[in-house]
């Protein structure tokens, strides 16, 4: 694999599936059993991992190399959705949710390698259309693993589903172990691990916050991230509630919907190179 692209492109699009079986596929297969819409925004906590990650990226960033932890996380999140898949589409969430919490803890590990993978191989007239292969790949799996897989879950059953994502895992562990551009990355990280460990995490943050506008920037996000999110989550179970089959919800809010928002990143992404 000699571009840098295709390897990133698949590991970006294996790190949306949690997020995917999150939004998209939980909440109808919840609903639908009957649980209440406040109980399910409940479910909501575990993406907590995703907020805590500062607190393991010193780890990632210290030890073992980077292409190891993407083998390891992209591996264990392989046996998550093989797990998912012996257990009953009627059995109580709790195992389930124990599943998700550790898919999430493992796909925001991933995500810390990988960051840090895309900003170490690829030069400054790449970055462009790397961030723009990291959102289109992101949402991609996303939609495979919500909306496509709410769509199939009637035609090949629960087991089948996750079987199909615990395939899409392996080839991912497989294009990590054999990329050349990661082995060669591991081998410059070495040189990188004694400058790093002389940084203090504080200082870091702190000089973060210390540009102007971060605040203001910070704020800004968060209140928009989280009014999407809430209103977003509500319209698919608002619609089921109305009479909207589960495999209707899942091409046309899963498939359709982000669709357009996959076409959007890929026309920023063209845009800002055209205008750099």
């Amino acid at each position: 694999m000699s571009s840098p692209y295709i390897p990133l492109g698949v590991l970006y699009l294996v790190q949306g599936f949690p997020y995917g079986l999150q939004s998209g596929l939980l909440p109808v297969l919840l609903r639908s059993q009957g649980l209440s819409l406040s109980h399910i925004g409940l479910t909501r906590i575990l993406y907590l991992p995703w907020l805590l990650k500062f607190l393991w990226s010193p780890l990632v960033d210290g030890t073992w190399h980077r292409q190891t932890w993407l083998v390891v996380s992209t591996g264990g999140l392989c046996i998550c959705c093989a797990l998912c898949s012996v257990l009953p589409l009627q059995a109580t969430f709790t195992p389930l949710a124990w599943l998700l919490l550790v898919m999430h803890i493992l796909s925001s590990m991933q995500d810390v390698a990988l960051d840090a993978v895309t900003v170490s191989v690829l030069n400054q007239d790449q970055l462009g259309l790397g961030n723009s292969i990291q959102v289109v790949a992101y949402k991609l799996g996303s939609v495979l693993a919500g909306g496509g897989a709410l769509t199939l879950l009637d035609i090949l059953g629960w087991r089948a589903v996750f079987l199909l994502l615990s395939v899409g895992y392996l080839l991912a562990v497989l294009c990590a172990w054999w990329s050349r551009m990661l082995k060669e990355e591991s081998g410059r990280q070495g040189n990188l691990k004694n400058v790093l460990s002389k940084g203090r995490l504080v200082d870091v943050v702190s000089g973060v916050f210390r540009a102007p506008g971060t605040v203001w920037t910070v704020v800004y996000v968060l209140i928009y991230k989280l009014g999407e999110q809430g209103s977003l989550s509500m319209v698919p179970l608002l619609l089921l509630d109305q009479g909207v089959s589960p495999a209707e919800l899942g091409f046309w809010n899963g498939i359709v919907s982000l669709a357009f928002s996959i076409a959007g990143s890929a026309v920023g992404g063209v845009l800002l190179r055209k205008g750099r």
